[in-house]
């Protein structure tokens, strides 16, 4: 077949192919990544709106504040993107606009892993070390480090801002997209884009989550030799907690994982099959579908973010006020 094999029923000449490719591209992509951004901006804004409109403000509630930040501006550069596949490629928006939009999906990208480390790494100090380096877990310091990691992800997608034009090509088409001349500067940009915002973050949360799970298990065996159950850590706050960690890891690995993995195969595939095209679709809307699943993660692993959004809020007599400090030796969650 020229190339291309038959891999979907009847595909079998050069035209099918394109034909099913064009109508993935133009039709199902658009819808569903529609349906995802609609999901994403109703989740986000909810749990935006519910932590500001709290009193009191945790830790954890700024990295979540920024994180559903930086997927409410994923959701928003989506409608951009959704009309250009549905117009079989062409972007009408200008050039400025594509320079911003291209550059502000590929900010978030990196911000969203940034900020999620920073969050794994100060889960790890609140459960692991709750007493050291207390001065660098406060609500002013760890805003003006969610500043820092906006504004070092804003440095390291530079190449987004000077690349990221209109092209157009021979046939008249007008495309958005990042320009890169050579073969060379598409593979040093892929292995940039995918070191920046997936290998290099990844081995650093999941270390800090692996450290959270040794400690956790530890302390329940030790509590467990010690017959303190009913003062300590139960079995099932161990296992929620690792489910939790598990949960977090996974949709990180699922969410942007095959799609960076795509893109360093492109570079090695000079002629993409149909199977190519649709794990690559597929890896496309996994990666935006993060952004819609992440809030809704929250509210259902959050206890304290579930009070809040039915606006039950906990007891706040002074037994439970003293109850929920850290102790040396026991685990204290605020997820």
């Amino acid at each position: 077949m020229d190339g291309v094999e038959p891999l979907f029923g009847n595909v079998t000449s050069e035209s099918d192919f394109y034909d099913i490719v064009q109508m993935t591209e133009t039709t199902i992509l658009p819808t569903f990544v529609g349906f995802l951004c609609s999901t994403g901006l109703v989740g986000n804004v909810l749990v935006l709106v519910t932590i500001l409109r709290a009193t009191k403000k945790t830790i954890p509630d700024i990295y979540m504040c920024n994180l559903a930040v930086a997927d409410l501006v994923h959701v928003t550069v989506m409608p951009f993107l959704i009309h250009q596949w549905a117009r079989g490629g062409h972007w009408v928006f200008g050039s400025t606009l594509c320079t911003i939009i291209t550059s502000m999906d590929n900010c978030n990208q990196v911000a969203c892993a940034a900020v999620m480390t920073a969050m794994s790494l100060d889960r790890y100090l609140a459960l692991v070390h709750p007493f050291r380096l207390m001065g660098l877990r406060t609500r002013s310091r760890t805003i003006r480090i969610n500043l820092c990691l906006w504004a070092v992800s804003f440095v390291l997608v530079l190449p987004a801002w000077i690349h990221s034009k209109v092209i157009r090509f021979p046939d008249g088409l007008e495309s958005c997209s990042i320009n890169l001349a050579s073969h060379s500067e598409l593979l040093w940009y892929t292995i940039y884009q995918t070191t920046t915002s997936f290998l290099l973050p990844l081995p650093l949360i999941l270390i800090c989550y692996i450290l959270i799970l040794c400690y956790t298990w530890r302390m329940f065996r030790r509590n467990k030799t010690a017959r303190r159950y009913s003062t300590s850590l139960p079995r099932q706050r161990a296992v929620r907690l690792t489910r939790i960690v598990l949960v977090l890891v996974a949709v990180f690995l699922l969410s942007v994982g095959p799609y960076h993995m795509l893109q360093l195969v492109n570079l090695s595939v000079p002629r993409p099959t149909l199977a190519y095209h649709t794990c690559y679709y597929l890896s496309v809307c996994l990666s935006y579908a993060a952004s819609s699943v992440n809030p809704f993660i929250y509210i259902l692993l959050s206890g304290h973010f579930r009070h809040r959004l039915s606006g039950c809020w906990p007891p706040t007599d002074s037994s439970s006020k003293h109850a929920s400090q850290p102790r040396p030796n026991t685990l204290h969650s605020s997820f």
